[in-house]
């Protein structure tokens, strides 16, 4: 299991770190605020692919074992689960301010777009992981006498009060406010577009593609997540033993990387935009803002000229 593992990760692993700095490079430009937290999310997964992957392809490897120093181990499990929990929080976020976006009334809009508030969501998200982690790993040993024994897991996993509350916060309450609100997000998107079926507009399309974004990142941080998640409480409560079995944990801690590595391939189908050229861009931005006083200028000629038919 654990050669599959290691050929299957380095396969979508090594495409996605290429594919996700082409999203980055063509995104940077890009400041609308419906943006900003899906290149976010494109910043952490490249860093989880590039630190905590390979760490992962190791301890495959040596077939569970870990051969670098305890502090390093202590390194990848703070970056490692910080991340995934950034990512959720993110995701989570993207969910709501979908709704506020398509839905919510203009002042509030304008708010979100200022550049404070699209800072601050991402410094939370991704600060508070990263100093719970480092308070929860800072207090883990692990001893290296017994080359079979040391194996890089978290010792607050064996604490099982602080387990069940790290999984509720971090994991739990993310995937169920992303789901709740990206489902009532779909109702709203459905109820929106019956009522405006005969008159297809701009707005729809951006409605339609906001979705669209949503429903892919969501979908994708949910299959990574949740089979990590029942392990987590299988775990404390055996409801299922089959899926105590080693190998079943292993598929699922491997199912977590899912987020990080299939984001890149996500994008370049829900951002067209990664595939156009800015020169293009920059001409139909500049194309659109002239055919506005053409259109003015031909309304002016055309009221002119129907007033001289009337008074002739």
């Amino acid at each position: 299991m654990n050669i599959i593992l290691f050929i299957v990760t380095i396969c979508m692993s090594i495409p996605s770190v290429f594919i996700n700095l082409f999203a980055i490079y063509r995104l940077h430009a890009n400041t609308k605020l419906s943006v900003f937290v899906f290149r976010t999310i494109l910043h952490v997964s490249l860093l989880t692919t590039c630190i905590c992957v390979p760490f992962f392809l190791i301890e495959l490897y040596f077939n569970s074992y870990f051969p670098l120093s305890p502090s390093i181990c202590k390194l990848w499990l703070i970056v490692d689960y910080a991340s995934n929990v950034c990512l959720g929080l993110l995701v989570c976020w993207a969910s709501i301010q979908r709704h506020i976006l398509i839905f919510g009334p203009i002042h509030i809009k304008k708010l979100q777009s200022t550049f404070k508030y699209k800072l601050i969501p991402s410094i939370l998200a991704l600060g508070l992981p990263l100093a719970w982690y480092s308070i929860l790993a800072a207090t883990c040993t692990f001893d290296k006498t017994l080359r079979e024994t040391f194996r890089c897991r978290p010792c607050f996993e064996n604490e099982k009060f602080i387990f069940l509350i790290d999984t509720i916060l971090s994991l739990i309450l993310p995937l169920f406010v992303t789901i709740v609100v990206t489902f009532f997000l779909l109702i709203r998107i459905i109820r929106l577009r019956l009522r405006i079926f005969r008159f297809p507009s701009k707005k729809w399309r951006r409605c339609k593609r906001l979705t669209r974004q949503m429903i892919l990142f969501s979908s994708i941080y949910l299959i990574g997540l949740v089979p990590y998640v029942l392990t987590n409480l299988n775990s404390l409560y055996n409801f299922w033993p089959s899926i105590n079995l080693p190998w079943c944990i292993q598929i699922a801690d491997a199912f977590t990387y899912v987020p990080c590595c299939f984001s890149s391939f996500l994008s370049i189908y829900a951002f067209p935009e990664i595939w156009t050229h800015r020169k293009d861009r920059r001409y139909r931005h500049h194309h659109h803002h002239l055919q506005k006083p053409n259109r003015k200028h031909n309304i002016r000629l055309t009221k002119t000229s129907t007033m001289l038919s009337t008074m002739a």
